[in-house]
């Protein structure tokens, strides 16, 4: 069982022991940081829910595994943000709880997963509570969320708990091996993903390379470059969006990393942070940091900033703090 899941042992034993035990809750909350592999796991325990064989693991052979991941199970259903929208609608939630009122077609379960769970509303995680306080007999409903705290206590109380932590850097690394990643790129993401292979997967893997490559050469030459330096790299970037998002996540990777080592992680050596960045007090990595992530969260919204110049003041803030100054 999770043969495929790559980290999360822990997690993995507890659903486990759920599956070979007598009874299976009819409500679990998977709760990590994002792009950890949750929803995958999800997507594992409620097939071998959905098993006709009813085994501790899925059989691979019954109808109902064969229609599992075909979006045609008539007894899975998936809830998430409808189409260009952020949030889960009361509507949604309601026509969950009429939806697994409904007698299973193929075995004696119906499952539910709900991801992002962190995306429903008050009035639309009121109508699923209504669902959670009174399920009805062989249900099993997955909520997979980031922020476990972004549901009321009401309905996390009525479910069990599985929490997810971040993956190693080798995990990571195999996890974008396995989705056709070269060995190279995959080891250099891993080092800057924090944890999460869903920083990486979803980009280009020899474009990440590049890019993270790139930003590295820059910070490194910095110091007798200057400004000037930072605003020809800012005008290189080009004009793809998809070049911009891996620049700025390389560079959020490094200051995370220069972070970590300026508070001491021991986990961090020198050569996975460029040399400018080592200058740095912990005030001005920070500072760094939380531009970049806040460059990087108005990108990915509806009103993206003028990429370049604010990737060039960021990297000048970095010239400027690694001349010596100290916080």
């Amino acid at each position: 069982m999770f043969g495929d899941v790559v980290g999360h042992e822990r997690a993995k034993q507890i659903l486990a022991r759920t599956l070979s035990g007598r009874t299976i809750p009819s409500c679990l909350l998977f709760s990590g940081p994002p792009g950890v592999g949750k929803r995958r796991v999800a997507d594992e325990f409620v097939r071998a829910c959905l098993c006709l064989e009813q085994g501790p693991a899925p059989c691979g052979h019954c109808e109902s595994c064969r229609l599992h991941g075909t979006g045609a199970h008539p007894d899975l259903l998936a809830v998430g943000p409808e189409e260009k929208k952020k949030h889960i609608s009361v509507e949604q939630a309601r026509a969950l709880g009429a939806w697994i009122g409904s007698t299973p077609a193929l075995g004696r379960r119906k499952a539910v997963i709900v991801d992002p769970a962190d995306a429903l509303r008050s009035e639309g995680a009121n109508a699923l509570l209504k669902t959670l306080e009174e399920p009805p007999s062989g249900t099993v409903i997955v909520l997979v969320a980031a922020r476990a705290g972004a549901l009321p206590a009401t309905v996390r109380s009525r479910c069990q708990q599985v929490p997810f932590g971040s993956l190693t850097d080798e995990e990571v690394a195999e996890v974008l091996r396995r989705n056709r990643w070269p060995a190279q790129a995959a080891r250099q993401a891993a080092a800057l993903a924090e944890g999460s292979p869903g920083n990486a997967l979803g980009r280009d893997g020899k474009l990440w390379q590049e890019g993270s490559d790139a930003v590295r050469a820059l910070l490194e030459n910095l110091a007798s470059g200057g400004r000037g330096e930072a605003l020809a790299f800012a005008e290189g970037l080009g004009e793809g969006r998809e070049r911009s998002l891996v620049a700025l996540q390389a560079l959020i990777g490094f200051a995370r990393a220069a972070a970590r080592r300026s508070l001491g992680d021991a986990a961090v050596t020198n050569s996975m942070v460029p040399g400018i960045l080592q200058r740095l007090g912990t005030d001005e990595i920070c500072g760094l940091l939380a531009g970049a992530l806040e460059t990087h969260r108005r990108l990915e919204g509806d009103r993206p900033p003028n990429v370049k110049l604010a990737f060039a003041l960021l990297l000048s803030g970095a010239v400027a703090g690694g001349s010596g100054r100290r916080c």
